[in-house]
């Protein structure tokens, strides 16, 4: 059975005894990476997994707390000695300054041995990861940076995965809970959701118009995490049908099969 492992589900600034944004998704046959927030790689470690055994990692948006990680990881597959290919899907506007980034740090394309396949969510908004369709939508979560300084950049991803064993939602982060409504329109076995750029009650009312089996809340903000028990319980009373899990490191989250 596909799992989901929470690897961090801190916000955007150091909280204790949490990672920065990441999960393990595996499949059986493949490990995909969604985010790579610090210590994405100490925690696969801790876990028992390599690295290097990793398949695919996926990017979200360009946000420290979402890539900080991301360095180490792609050092470690080069001590351990990767060889094969390293895709990497990310929005476009990263992959030029990421590929300084690592090259500054002697790990780039200019240094390892194995390849990093970027492959940027703008060519298309449907794309096949180790035979799992993945959609993405775009989100107002950088609107204010937009807003700012333009809109050559700044382009943030939620993510629907589709698999004949199995489907979610990953929120990835959101401006507004309506970000969602392309990800949901048909509702979803899983929704794994941010909580820490809008009040709880918003997103729960928003929810309230799918059938959604399941939600795990996470990246929560300072606020949310010291009121973790009233936030699960105003949910419980507002998504009564849902089951409501509050996400901390290392969780791990069984994917339901699909019902046919």
């Amino acid at each position: 059975m596909a799992t989901i492992t929470l690897l961090g589900t801190a916000p955007g600034y150091p909280a204790p005894y949490r990672n920065h944004s990441s999960f393990l998704l595996e499949t059986g046959t493949h490990k995909i990476l969604v985010d790579a927030g610090e210590s994405c790689s100490r925690t696969l470690i801790e876990l028992g997994i390599e690295p290097v055994e990793l398949d695919t990692i996926i990017i979200t948006h360009g946000h420290s707390d979402h890539t900080g990680g991301l360095a180490m990881l792609i050092q470690s597959c080069w001590i351990v000695g990767r060889e094969r290919p390293l895709p990497i899907f990310l929005p476009k506007e990263l992959i030029q300054p990421l590929t300084v980034w690592l090259n500054a740090s002697y790990i780039g394309p200019d240094f390892i041995p194995f390849e990093l396949q970027f492959h940027a969510w703008e060519d298309s908004d449907r794309v096949n990861i180790c035979g799992i369709g993945v959609r993405v939508a775009p989100t107002t979560h950088l609107d204010a940076l937009v807003k700012k300084f333009g809109n050559g950049r700044f382009h943030p991803f939620s993510l629907s995965f589709d698999s004949p064993g199995f489907e979610f939602v990953a929120s990835g982060d959101i401006g507004t809970p309506e970000d969602l409504l392309p990800q949901l329109e048909n509702g979803t076995e899983l929704l794994i959701c941010e909580l820490a750029h809008f009040p709880p009650t918003s997103l729960f009312r928003f929810l309230q118009k799918f059938k959604i089996s399941r939600l795990v809340l996470t990246h929560g903000s300072a606020e949310v995490l010291a009121n973790v028990d009233s936030v699960v319980a105003e949910a419980r009373t507002m998504l009564p049908k849902t089951e409501i899990i509050f996400a901390e490191d290392k969780m791990k989250v069984q994917l339901a099969p699909r019902k046919r």
